[in-house]
């Protein structure tokens, strides 16, 4: 049986959709702009889309913020406001999984304007409190939120559900390359049944660069259920605006891009500009905030833009003398900045 696209080789008709990134990595920029893509009936990132009514929940975003973000990525399609569009924003209504109330309550919505796209923002906001609270690390948190999410389906079977949930920590220091070895599981925040069981489709979002500079960042496609197309590619984003913070806004497809150096590279490079040798036992121990994993995963991403070289000596490297003749000068440039 051909598959069903809600966005063609990357998001399916009646399954569930994750976004993963650390704060501030754009999760509710890039759902407020397939959002009105879908509502609009607009290609996004080049791939065709099925258009239908959107439904927006948002239990994190303060209003007017949400309200801006849909207004400009509108505009940027022409249209006056968002309101102009088939979408139904819920922001701050209460919702929250695992309790029944609420999610009658948008049952009841789903029924009457039988939506191509629910989105949900964010996982950790819709976690409810008090006595029988939720919480992030319990096993049973999975299986509520796969329940909610397969009862949201039902009642609309041509829908499909994107959840935006934070990652952990450690995830803003990977590099591109290591994100991609990575499963969901490892990366959400939480207890890995979120994943498994409430995500058939996995996106993470890691952050290039923001203004001043372009703001930009790349999308990782993991597939779980079923092979997904677009799995095998990372999508490169820039936001283009009429200015900054102001007026229309769109998001754009770019070529592969240099990424900037990470925290962990420009801490260690500090170290290798005394152009001494220094081992591997030495780093870890200087820099122990960080863990052996990211200190190893720094010192490679070193040696791969050529800003330090192996020395015969096993585990010990040194400054690359001839890294100004070897290294992307753009990335060098940043390396150095403070």
């Amino acid at each position: 049986m051909a598959i069903q696209w809600l966005i063609e080789d990357w998001l399916p008709i009646g399954h569930k959709g994750q976004i993963t990134a650390p704060e501030g990595s754009f999760k509710t920029m890039l759902l407020s702009h397939c959002s009105v893509c879908i509502a609009s009936g607009t290609a996004i990132f080049g791939h065709r889309i099925q258009q239908g009514s959107v439904i927006l929940e948002d239990e994190e975003t303060p209003e007017p913020s949400l309200d801006t973000h849909l207004d400009r990525f509108s505009q940027g399609l022409g249209y006056n406001s968002w309101k102009d569009l088939p979408i139904t924003k819920l922001s701050m209504s209460g919702f929250k999984f695992g309790r029944r109330t609420e999610l009658h309550k948008l049952l009841a919505i789903i029924e009457d304007v039988k939506p191509r796209l629910i989105s949900l923002d964010s996982l950790i906001a819709m976690l409810p409190g008090g006595r029988q609270g939720i919480y992030e690390n319990d096993s049973n948190l999975g299986i509520i939120v796969r329940d909610d999410l397969n009862k949201m389906l039902e009642c609309y079977p041509y829908s499909t559900t994107l959840l935006a949930a934070h990652s952990k920590k450690f995830v803003s220091e990977l590099r591109l390359e290591d994100l991609r070895k990575y499963d969901m599981q490892s990366l959400v925040r939480g207890h890995g049944s979120i994943v498994g069981e409430g995500c058939d489709t996995g996106f993470i979002i890691k952050k290039i660069s923001e203004h001043p500079e372009p703001t930009r960042f790349a999308i990782i496609t993991k597939s779980r259920r079923q092979a997904i197309p677009m799995s095998a590619k990372i999508v490169y984003v820039e936001l283009e605006e009429q200015s900054y913070g102001k007026g229309w806004a769109r998001l754009k497809e770019i070529p592969p891009t240099i990424l900037p150096p990470s925290k962990i590279a420009k801490e260690l490079f500090l170290l290798f500009v005394d152009k001494d040798y220094h081992t591997s036992r030495e780093i870890v121990n200087k820099y122990a905030f960080y863990g052996r994993t990211e200190c190893y995963t720094g010192v490679l991403e070193l040696l791969e833009h050529k800003v330090i070289t192996n020395t015969s000596k096993p585990q010990t490297y040194t400054l690359n003398l001839y890294c100004r003749q070897q290294c992307d000068p753009v990335y060098l440039a940043t390396l150095k900045k403070k």
